[in-house]
């Protein structure tokens, strides 16, 4: 049935949108087109067969698990897809730049057979090659994390890098992962949270530098003897301090925030006003309203008919929560007031420009089935959300007519633009059936522009950074974080996407980057529309060691480049603090002067 009505929707596809009178003029620009086919990435994501032994808690975990994760692995300029499945073999969708994937996981060594839950890329060794970590959900098994050889191929190493994390019988089933510097040493930690209660249900790893971690739960404050059922970890700058903070949906009332005070956390969930959902899963984080701060969105289960007040099945029912940032570190309930309360039996969910009029609109996917059970049936068919953000802060839920017609047990919700034409697309996995790539037609029919960054004393993509843009001179500013988070068991893209709006605009007053471990901030002016624009971090003259302070460490490294013995061209640039391309004894009676100011 799943197969048919896939086949249908791509033949009405083929037809043409059919576009509403009632939606919008940026909306009726831009419809969604189910291409799962046509792109070579359907599949199944389980034949809901498990073994007679199987304990019965890592049964319920089975029903809620499918996981996804995008990034470019290969450095080809295109975003390729790995995809979690239970007990087959996952799969490493490359890109073919032609709107078309393969499946190439074996031939990358990521085949993995298990039973697996989320997954993430991310460089944790900084060089400049996403690796992959990958959660299991069956508590007799550990995690796995594949570590990038930049040659199309993976070396498999949790163990000897510290996050294999040993089981822990009925305690821990993993969900999701994130990555961020909590403690701007410029390398990327790790939060990986997982389902049952469990005052270690929860972990923070500390990256060496080296992609080797160090579990730093109660040293570090984070999470340490806090009863977590964690679904979505995220690490992002609440408060605007600099420090990135930790955020986690988590189900039965447990969702949780942590601040973060220089290097330690402290839980501020009362006094932030958040955690008032009542079963935390899917997490989006975001600038809705461009005020220049982060606000949250955590999906959950909205129940009409109030099931468990009969029943007693231990859900709550009043729906999502929408967290708004009101600065200093607290937050305002505005569910109601943005309209995005009832999302069915939410999971995934993200921000993003769907129709590039330049503000962040916001989907979720949604659905459940367990077969054992008939309390959960009025969610078997739940419609997967898009909610278009009408610029003053509410939002009009309209998925159904710009093509958002899914009906599966929908998990993983991710944001992608995998065939670059400027609009973002959305990847949905559903549990035990097939998932769903939409395509989106005509987002790009507003201008659009997007950065991706390369850090040096920031981790190597700028996670973390903050990237601003200003249309127009004095007009309205909006901002994106990079971040490396879980939306629910999957990842977006990891590049910030804006959208610009009026097609007629042929330039950008502002461009401007915050890069977290260096402090530095740069600028750029008259920046052209349409464009994906790479910005490097960068290393003042005498930075030798590229460490974001010129001192007496510099020392070595100079004459290390001045003898030949280094030749990177970083180091060669920031020893060649005459700028005449050439690094020799005048740049060091200069580089003497620089270190005596």
């Amino acid at each position: 049935m799943r197969i048919q009505n896939r086949l249908g929707r791509a033949f009405l596809a083929c037809l043409g949108a059919v576009v509403l009178s009632n939606v919008s003029a940026s909306a009726q620009a831009a419809t969604f087109q189910d291409v799962t086919l046509s792109a070579g990435v359907d599949h199944l994501q389980w034949d809901g067969v498990y073994p007679p032994d199987f304990n019965p808690f890592d049964r319920e975990m089975l029903y809620m698990s499918g996981g996804a994760t995008v990034a470019d692995y290969d450095k080809d300029g295109w975003p390729d897809l790995y995809v979690t499945r239970l007990n087959a073999p996952n799969l490493l969708f490359k890109n073919q730049q032609n709107g078309t994937f393969t499946d190439v996981a074996a031939s990358a060594g990521v085949a993995l057979t298990a039973w697996s839950s989320g997954a993430l890329w991310g460089d944790v060794n900084n060089d400049g090659f996403p690796d992959l970590y990958v959660l299991t959900v069956d508590r007799e098994q550990r995690n796995y994390l594949y570590i990038n050889d930049g040659a199309g191929g993976f070396t498999e190493s949790a163990i000897s890098r510290g996050v294999a994390i040993a089981p822990d019988g009925d305690k821990r089933r993993f969900t999701s992962a994130a990555l961020g510097d909590y403690d701007l040493d410029g390398d990327l930690d790790l939060l990986v949270t997982a389902w049952r209660n469990s005052p270690t249900g929860c972990l923070l790893f500390n990256n060496d530098g080296t992609g080797h971690f160090t579990d730093v739960t109660q040293a570090s404050g984070a999470v340490a003897g806090q009863s977590v059922y964690g679904f979505a970890p995220g690490f992002a700058d609440i408060d605007n301090d600099g420090w990135v903070d930790l955020l986690i949906a988590a189900d039965f009332g447990s969702s949780q925030l942590f601040r973060n005070l220089g290097g330690t956390f402290t839980k501020v969930t009362a006094s932030a006003q958040v955690g008032t959902d009542e079963n935390g899963m899917g997490s989006a984080i975001g600038d809705y309203d461009n005020d220049g701060d982060l606000d949250w969105f955590v999906t959950s289960i909205f129940d009409a008919d109030e099931t468990c007040e009969v029943l007693l099945c231990g859900w709550g029912y009043t729906g999502n929560r929408f967290y708004r940032n009101d600065g200093a570190a607290v937050f305002s309930d505005q569910t109601d007031a943005v309209g995005v309360r009832d999302g069915a039996w939410g999971w995934g969910a993200s921000f993003f420009d769907y129709d590039n009029d330049g503000d962040l609109d916001l989907g979720m996917t949604n659905g459940v089935v367990f077969p054992s059970t008939a309390s959960d049936d009025a969610f078997n068919d739940d419609v997967v959300k898009l909610w278009q953000n009408d610029g003053t802060g509410t939002m009009t839920e309209l998925g159904a007519t710009v093509g958002f017609d899914d009906t599966g047990s929908g998990k993983a919700f991710l944001v992608l633009d995998y065939d670059r034409d400027g609009d973002q697309d959305v990847f949905i996995v559903n549990n035990n059936e097939h998932p769903v790539l939409y395509r989106n037609d005509g987002g790009n029919s507003n201008n659009w522009f997007r950065v991706l960054l390369r850090g040096h004393r920031t981790n190597h993509f700028g996670i973390g950074a903050r990237v601003y843009v200003q249309v127009d001179r004095g007009g309205t500013t909006q901002m994106r974080e990079v971040s490396c988070n879980s939306n629910y068991m999957s990842q977006n893209e990891v590049a910030a996407h804006f959208g610009i709006g009026d097609s007629g605009i042929i330039n950008i007053h502002s461009v401007r980057v915050e890069w977290p471990a260096s402090g530095l901030v740069q600028q750029f002016f008259n920046v052209g529309v349409n464009q994906t624009l790479q910005i490097e971090e960068p290393v003042r003259k005498g930075d030798v060691d590229i460490s974001a302070v010129v001192d007496l460490d510099d020392i070595g490294p100079m004459v290390d480049v001045l003898l030949g013995v280094t030749t990177t061209p970083l180091a060669h640039w920031a020893a060649d603090l005459d700028d005449n391309g050439v690094a020799n004894g005048d740049d060091l009676g200069l580089f003497i002067d620089k270190i005596l100011e």
